[in-house]
This record gives C-alpha cells, structure tokens and sequence, in this order.
C-alpha cells in the first residue's frame, strides 16, 4: 500500500525569520572556530521559536509545513559579535536546525534562551546581548526551540 497524503499539503523550507531592520541572534551548525568566532550555516531569528523543526499553517492552498535549515541567514547577520558570520556554502548548508546546533551568537538587544525540548522546556542555555558561546554538552545537537526573553 502507498500513503497517502492530505491533498494541497506542501512543503516550505525558510533559514532565517529576521529582516534588515532588526538585530538577531544567530544558532549555527558549527562549534566557534579556534580564533573565537563562528562561521558556519546558521538560522537566525530576532523572536522566539516554539520548535526549531519549524511550524505548520493552513494557507488558502492548503496546508503549508514550514521547515526550518542552516542556511546563510539572507545578509541580516551584519550585527552579530565580534565578526561572527553565516556561510551558505559551507557542510550543513540546508540541514534542518533542530537537534543539528553547536553554538550561538547574539546580536540583539535582548537576551535569547535555547531549550532542550520544543516549547521551551528542558535543559537551557541564555545567550545575553552580545554574548557568544558554543552550546553545552547538553544542548551540542539537542537543541529544540528558543525563546527572546
């Protein structure tokens, strides 16, 4: 037997919920590099984010699942600390940001927290304004949402 799937479902991928008028904060799929900043893909966001799978929504089309991947955050990276930057053609450019993460960067103005479970539960990490850091061992590839607090 074949599944069958909803008709009109689709499948959106995004890799960045910020704009050029706001600050962001960066997860990236690599570990900072040894001269203390981060260059890899990365997702960035300036809001909370209930899961880092992404979300669901139903559109005039039908059902549109919104996927979120590490990719090279559209140019809104300019504000993050100390030069750190997203790479698109780097390895994990496109892989799914939940559960893939190694490190953060925070560029807002407000501090942000990534949890272990979606809807922020769990084990956490809080990045202050301007902080930078790679993830605990317990959030290194556990991560599922993060919240701007």
């Amino acid at each position: 037997m074949v599944p069958i799937s909803p008709a009109n479902a689709y499948v959106t991928y995004t890799d960045d919920e910020c704009s050029s008028s706001t600050r962001c904060f960066a997860v990236f799929y690599n570990s900072m590099r040894n001269i203390g900043i981060f260059s890899s893909p990365c997702f960035i966001t300036n809001g909370s984010e209930h899961s880092h799978l992404g979300f669901d929504q139903l559109t005039s089309s039908g059902m549109q699942q919104v996927r979120y991947q590490f990719n090279h955050g559209s140019g809104f990276d300019t504000g993050l600390p100390n030069g750190s930057r997203c790479r698109a053609a780097d390895p994990g450019s496109g892989d799914g940001v939940k559960n893939n993460a190694a490190g953060a960067a925070n560029g807002d103005s407000r501090a942000h927290r990534i949890y272990y479970n979606t809807g922020y539960a769990g084990t956490y990490q809080t990045f202050q304004a301007g902080a930078m850091a790679n993830l605990i061992p317990a959030l290194k590839n556990n991560n599922a949402s993060s919240k701007r607090l």
